[in-house]
């Protein structure tokens, strides 16, 4: 039903209330009319027998100025206290009007001390908006603060294979990215402290304590990992593969592989060593800082070591393998593959595989032969058999530097195509010269000026290539190396060592070649 007030109902003979006979208790209604505005004349029998007789009116008073209604403001408070509202509400009949000083002394009885702002009387009393809401006073809530963390410059979560996108839009299903490099002095997370609230203040100038934030966990410090000296990051103390596990962080300096490397485990790009258990399988790829272990066989894989490489079983290679090392390499056999090494190489047999050795080649065990192929070595040369009775390719160099032959070979070939060119050039001149310049069309004036040009161009080119080889000469014969051979060294094969070259005719047993003054000696 409506407002309590608006059921009063003034008439000629007095003042009648509307009882409202939906409430539990309708009788509640007619003692607020009555508490609120003072009623002394009334018979509270009548009142009882009204409602028993489900009257629609009560009597209240004959007197209607004591229900005249003034105009009232209410003041409210929300629950927490941060905020006062005021809203005014209109007189009716003769009611008078608040005063300004009246509107301050009701809000100074409730004793607000922050946030206070009277503005709104004024503004009232010149619209008396009984429609509107009017801000009394309004405190503060505390601004929480911000939980410390940590932030992880690296990838946390579990690694899942992510073949890699490339440039063109294929995939490459061989790269996975399963390890993530780290190099040291790496940062691998960041300590952000906490950031304390701000309290906050209720009306009543009570302080409302904002939360206290979280400290930031420690630091994951796991092995081969150390804290800065503000203790805010963590940082790595080693070139390494980083790993998160039990919630700490840690840099190992050797990636063990505890089974093949095919398409689930993909190519290896590691700052550390590498040990595999299994097998390296074909088309895939091992690149590390530190030495590579398989302690399988290897496919037609490429290895890249920067520091040693052991295969256990071997490679076969399928003439796919490749194998770079800028340390020794040890292995079982070779079979079509490509190994380069700047320190030694050791294995059991060598079959017709491209061997580049800035050290030395030793070849042992139960075969220990070197078959087929090309085999460059800087150092000597140590093996059971060298060629075969069924084979005439077997190509072996000692003494030479592998990078130094290439060069060398490199220059050769630059000179002898430099020089084509040249004669080719110098025979256009000298067609053209014969002919009297004033005969020439403008045509072959240009293309005798242009091969003129370029002839003396690359006659200075052909002079540098030239002093570049006689610079090299000299490595050839710097380290005065040997080829032994234990068993038997077959016809056919193809002998240099240092500047000196020799083709074996017939089968030597048990022999060391060496070169003396320029030419190789044979000593059994």
């Amino acid at each position: 039903m409506s407002n309590i007030l608006d059921r009063i109902i003034f008439s000629q003979d007095g003042v009648y209330f509307l009882i409202d006979y939906e409430k539990d208790d309708p009788k509640e209604d007619i003692f607020y009319i009555i508490d609120k505005y003072n009623i002394e004349d009334i018979n509270l029998l009548d009142i009882d027998r009204s409602i028993i007789n489900r009257k629609k009116y009560i009597f209240l008073t004959k007197d209607k100025a004591v229900l005249d209604r003034n105009e009232k403001m209410d003041i409210i408070i929300s629950e927490d206290n941060i905020k006062a509202d005021v809203i005014f509400y209109p007189p009716k009949d003769k009611g008078k009007l608040l005063t300004k000083m009246e509107i301050i002394n009701k809000i100074n009885d409730i004793n607000i001390k922050f946030g206070l702002d009277l503005s709104f009387i004024d503004e009232f009393l010149q619209d008396r908006d009984y429609s509107k809401t009017y801000t009394l006073a309004r405190g503060v809530y505390p601004e929480e603060g911000q939980n410390g963390f940590l932030e992880y410059a690296i990838d946390i979560e579990e690694k899942k294979p992510k073949p890699k996108i490339l440039e063109d839009g294929s995939i490459d299903y061989k790269t996975l990215n399963l390890f993530e490099n780290v190099r040291k002095g790496t940062i691998l997370a960041i300590k952000i402290d906490a950031i304390s609230g701000k309290d906050g203040k209720d009306i009543y100038g009570n302080t409302i304590y904002a939360k206290q934030p979280l400290e930031a966990p420690d630091l994951p410090m796991g092995k081969n990992t150390e804290i800065s000296e503000d203790g805010k990051r963590l940082i790595s103390s080693i070139n390494g593969c980083v790993f998160y596990r039990n919630k700490l962080i840690d840099v190992l300096p050797v990636l063990e592989i505890k089974s093949d490397v095919d398409n689930s485990i993909g190519n290896i790009d590691f700052l550390g060593s590498v040990i595999v258990r299994g097998n390296v399988l074909n088309g895939f790829t091992i690149n590390a800082t530190g030495n590579v272990d398989i302690y399988g066989w290897v496919e037609g894989a490429t290895i890249i070591a920067e520091g040693d490489v052991f295969i256990k079983k071997g490679i076969q290679g399928a003439g796919k393998a490749s194998i770079v090392s800028s340390g020794n390499v040890t292995l079982n056999f070779v079979e079509n593959a490509t190994i380069t090494a700047e320190k030694n190489i050791n294995a059991s047999s060598i079959m017709h595989g491209n061997i580049y050795c800035n050290g030395d080649l030793t070849i042992l065990g139960k075969r220990g032969i070197i078959v087929g192929g090309k085999t460059i070595v800087g150092g000597d040369l140590f093996a059971r058999d060298i060629g075969s009775s069924m084979s005439n390719n077997t190509e072996i160099t000692v003494g030479i530097n592998h990078k130094v032959l290439s060069k060398y070979e490199e220059l050769v070939r630059t000179v002898e195509t430099m020089t084509e060119k040249y004669n080719l050039l110098q025979k256009i001149v000298d067609k053209l010269s014969k002919i009297d310049i004033n005969n020439l069309s403008k045509e072959k004036r240009i293309l005798l000026e242009k091969s003129i040009k370029e002839k003396l161009e690359l006659k200075k080119k052909i002079f540098k290539c030239k002093s570049d080889i006689q610079k090299l000469v000299p490595l050839f014969t710097s380290n005065k190396a040997s080829l032994k051979v234990s068993h038997k060294l077959y016809g056919g094969t193809k002998i240099v060592i240092n500047n000196a070259i020799v083709f074996i005719k017939e089968d030597i047993e048990r022999c060391i070649l060496k070169n003396i003054d320029g030419k190789i000696k044979i000593f059994k």
